[in-house]
C-alpha cells in the first residue's frame, strides 16, 4: 500500500526529512526518525500551534518509509472526521500509521473508541504510530480515559515556531536551490509584510520566481513591493 489513502488524500510534494528544518524541534525530529528506522512498536505525540511542522514530519515519515519499500498511511483528521471510524480498521497490516490533528475527533465517542482500538492493535503488531494535535494529550478533553492514557505511552514533544533568522536562512537556501538570489533586504521585507508561517513565505517565493522569469527581472525590493501591493 502506498503512503496515501484511497480517499484522495495526497501527500505534499516535495516533503521529506531532508527539507524539514528543526530549529528548536531537534529532539522531536530525531525521535521520529529513530522510531521509523527501528520499525518496531512505539509512538510519538507531537503538539503545537499551526505552522510548527507537525504535518511535515508525519508526511516526511510516510515518504521515507515508502522510499524504502514500506507501507504507510497518513490520516488528516480535520478532513476525515466526518467519515465512519471504520476507516481505521486493518491499518495494523501496514508498517506505519500517522494520525494528524487528533483534536478534530475529541468528544466524538465513536472515533475515540476506534482510535483506542487502533492503538492497541498497532502495539500488538509492533507497528509505530505518529500523532499530532494542537494541544497536549491531557488538554484534548477526551471522553475515553483509556485513550487519553495511551497517548502518554510514547514520546511527547511540543513543537515550536522557527525564529525569523532561521526562516530567512531557509528561504535563501530554497531560493539558491531553484537558481535565484534572495537578498537579505528582500527576505526581511517578506517577513515584515507577509504571513510569517514558512509555508506562506515559500508560496510567495515561488510566485516571485515565476514573475521574475516571466518578466526577465531580478527579484528586487521594488518588484516585491509591487507584487504584495497588488495582492491585497
Amino acid at each position: 500500500m502506498s503512503a496515501q489513502l484511497p480517499l484522495g488524500i495526497q501527500l505534499q510534494d516535495p516533503v521529506s526529512f531532508a527539507n524539514f528544518f528543526p530549529g528548536r524541534n531537534q529532539a522531536a525530529y530525531e525521535f521520529v526518525q529513530q522510531l521509523i528506522d527501528i520499525q518496531g512498536e512505539g509512538s510519538a505525540f507531537l503538539y503545537g500551534v499551526s505552522g510548527t511542522g507537525k504535518t511535515h514530519l508525519l508526511q516526511a515519515a510516510c515518504q521515507h518509509l515508502t522510499q524504502r519499500g514500506g507501507s504507510s498511511v497518513y490520516l488528516p483528521m480535520l478532513q476525515l472526521n466526518q467519515l465512519a471510524p471504520e476507516i481505521l480498521e486493518g491499518l495494523e497490516q501496514l508498517d506505519l500509521v500517522c494520525v494528524d490533528d487528533i483534536q478534530a475527533i475529541g468528544k466524538i465517542f465513536a472515533w475515540e473508541t476506534a482510535l483506542f482500538h487502533l492503538f492497541n492493535r498497532l502495539k500488538d503488531h509492533h507497528i509505530p504510530l505518529l500523532m499530532t494535535a494542537s494541544v497536549r494529550p491531557d488538554e484534548l478533553g477526551l471522553n475515553l480515559p483509556d485513550l487519553a492514557s495511551r497517548l502518554f505511552w510514547g514520546g511527547i514533544f511540543e513543537l515550536y515556531p522557527l525564529d525569523d533568522v532561521t526562516k530567512i536562512k531557509i528561504l535563501q537556501q530554497h531560493a539558491q536551490n531553484i537558481g535565484i538570489t534572495l537578498t537579505q533586504e528582500v527576505a526581511d521585507y517578506l517577513l515584515q509584510h507577509c504571513s510569517r508561517d514558512l509555508q506562506t513565505l515559500m508560496q510567495w517565493l515561488q510566485q516571485l520566481d515565476y514573475i521574475s522569469l516571466a518578466q526577465r527581472k531580478k527579484i528586487t525590493l521594488p518588484l516585491v513591493r509591487h507584487l504584495l501591493s497588488h495582492s491585497k
